[in-house]
């Protein structure tokens, strides 16, 4: 971690380090980062190269993959950053201009058979159900446990039917077990993000490297 952090500094940017996959996808969701560093023979590397990958172009972070036992980590990653330094500020231009229409986002937890606690970003929700973007594919017509962590809110449990699926990952989902406060919970957070965007109270950017090497 000491390793990561040092080299990260050195490149002049912040570092947030990951010590799992799914901690480095749900930061990876809920903030926009400058720059992402994957240990490639980390367990769930490839999920989240995947969610990287599925975040709009103009929140996407440069990426780097690191493979620990070929290259002495510290010198890999210094020398990932620091050759990254040339487009990253304007990436970061670009992106600023974008900011105030990014839409707040989160993780969902779906409690697969055989995979419990399976990834997928929220694309919207309301108080009957949502949509979500997945790395792989979900079933269709089956009732899932889900957990919801609604971004500056709080955790939101139950089971929902997947409606329906596409061929990019994509799904749509009823809520088929919701208990009131929950569902309470979700109406007044919808609340909350429709009166920030009337009074236009966003969130900057935070131009950060998300390393996520130690999954």
């Amino acid at each position: 971690m000491q390793v990561l952090e040092s080299a990260a500094q050195q490149a002049s940017l912040s570092p947030d380090i990951c010590d799992t996959a799914g901690h480095a996808m749900e930061r990876l969701v809920s903030q926009s980062f400058s720059a992402l560093v994957v240990d490639l023979e980390a367990s769930g590397a490839e999920n989240v190269l995947r969610m990287a990958h599925l975040l709009p172009p103009a929140e996407r972070p440069v990426v780097f993959a690191m493979v620990s036992d070929r290259t002495p980590v510290a010198e890999q990653v210094l020398r990932s950053l620091r050759s990254a330094r040339g487009f990253m500020p304007l990436e970061r231009r670009r992106s600023a201009r974008r900011t105030a229409g990014r839409t707040a986002r989160s993780l969902v937890h779906f409690d697969l058979p055989g995979s419990p606690g399976y990834p997928a970003m929220l694309l919207d929700v309301s108080a009957t159900g949502m949509s979500v973007q997945t790395t792989g594919a979900i079933p269709l017509r089956d009732t899932i446990p889900f957990r919801l962590q609604l971004p500056q809110g709080g955790l939101v449990k139950g089971a929902a039917e997947v409606l329906w699926t596409d061929s990019s990952g994509r799904a749509g989902l009823i809520f088929s077990r919701l208990a009131p406060q929950a569902r309470q919970s979700i109406v007044a957070w919808l609340t909350l993000q429709q009166n920030l965007q009337k009074t236009g109270r966003v969130q900057g950017k935070r131009h950060l490297a998300l390393a996520a090497s130690s999954l």
